[in-house]
């Protein structure tokens, strides 16, 4: 009995070691990574990740990798850089450091492999705790340019952003707008934006007189009525063009109207410097004649060697009171980002369609590359 014990015992040991060496010739890699440690996240490193994301108020899933997510199947892996700061370059190409803090939170410290629960994330370290919307509150210089005006969401849909002017009662003094937006749905320059009066010529020189559910009505009364400008400034009134040259400018006014003249010297240059694209421009503008209402000018400057020939008013009458909008309609949402996310972000606001959802996510770790331990 003992000796069959014996050769049992043999026997066992002689098909472990032969299955030893059928799985190491078969595949060396099936044996090490039996013993191989895993590799940890760490911030630094990058990750392929696959992910079901979900609300965790009803398990809705909003988001994932996977193109069949009940059988998690069709898998694109997200390629992740482990970084707090979402512009940062990874080191790795093709890995971007995009997502959110409680994911970053979640993901670190995951070993290659492993599949967990992130969450549930709350809004702050989500998408932003509160979601712009009806109601939201925020100041912004685009809407009537170069004035900064509080105003109040009344519409917003994925395409377009209606708000209205709101606080303005205690404005006091201030400069008035160069431009106001129309209809910025409209492809006409013309309908897209309004010029109002210049009276942005005397700064602070404006207030308003009387103030309606949908219009504020301002006056202005001129500072100054020579020296107007140190430079030459462009100057538009609707569709008239004028342009006012120092100590060559004067203005005179009464109880109802505002008259500016320009009067420059025919054959004289005028010159000065504006910001380009590639740096200051140097421009020269030469009178070349005038009558009673207009002024003929050549306009060269320095990165271009094509003059503009152009006719301006010599004179321009307008009210000493203009209707400003309170409502501004209809902005598209291709401007909503560009003019006024960073307005939006700074009142405390998220555009993001997922602001103000707590969120779970089902993380699958596939590959970790240890990018953090790497040196230059």
């Amino acid at each position: 009995m003992q000796k069959e014990k014996i050769a049992l015992i043999a026997l066992v040991i002689i098909v472990i070691g032969a299955l030893a060496v059928f799985v190491t010739a078969v595949n060396t890699d099936i044996f090490e990574n039996l013993f191989k440690e895993k590799l940890t996240i760490a911030q630094g490193d990058c990750a392929d990740v696959n992910y079901i994301g979900r609300y965790a108020s009803n398990n809705t899933v909003f988001d994932s990798s996977y193109t069949f997510v009940g059988n998690k199947s069709g898998a694109t892996p997200l390629k992740i850089f482990v970084s707090y700061n979402a512009s940062a370059t990874s080191p790795k190409s093709g890995y971007t450091a995009s997502m959110i803090k409680g994911f970053m939170d979640g993901i670190i410290g995951m070993k290659e492999g492993q599949t967990k629960i992130i969450g549930p994330i709350p809004p702050k370290d989500a998408y932003g705790a509160n979601k712009f919307g009806v109601g939201a509150i925020f100041s912004s210089q685009y809407l009537a340019f170069g004035m900064n005006q509080t105003v109040e969401v009344t519409n917003y849909t994925s395409e377009n952003l209606s708000v209205k002017w709101i606080q303005m009662e205690n404005l006091g003094n201030f400069t008035m707008p160069q431009l106001v937006i129309n209809n910025l749905q409209s492809t006409n320059e013309t309908e897209m934006v309004v010029y109002p009066p210049p009276y942005y010529i005397w700064e602070n020189a404006s207030v308003i007189t009387n103030i309606t559910d949908t219009t504020v009505t301002v006056r202005t009364t001129p500072t100054k009525s020579s020296n107007l400008s140190k430079d030459i400034k462009d100057v538009r009134y609707g569709e008239k063009q004028m342009l006012i040259f120092p100590n060559a400018t004067t203005a005179s006014w009464n109880d109802t109207s505002i008259t500016v003249v320009c009067s420059p010297v025919v054959s004289q240059n005028y010159t000065f410097q504006t910001q380009g694209t590639t740096g200051m421009v140097n421009i020269t503008i030469h009178i070349n004649s005038i009558n009673a209402t207009m002024i003929n000018v050549t306009i060269i400057n320095d990165q271009s060697p094509e003059p503009t020939y152009l006719d301006v008013y010599k004179v321009l009458t307008f009210d000493r009171t203009f209707t400003l909008p309170r409502i501004y309609k209809d902005i598209p949402s291709m401007y909503i980002s560009y003019f006024y996310g960073e307005d939006i972000q700074k009142a405390g606001y998220s555009l993001e369609p997922l602001a103000g959802e707590t969120l779970l996510f089902e993380v699958t770790v596939e590959k970790v590359y240890k990018t953090s331990q790497e040196t230059s």
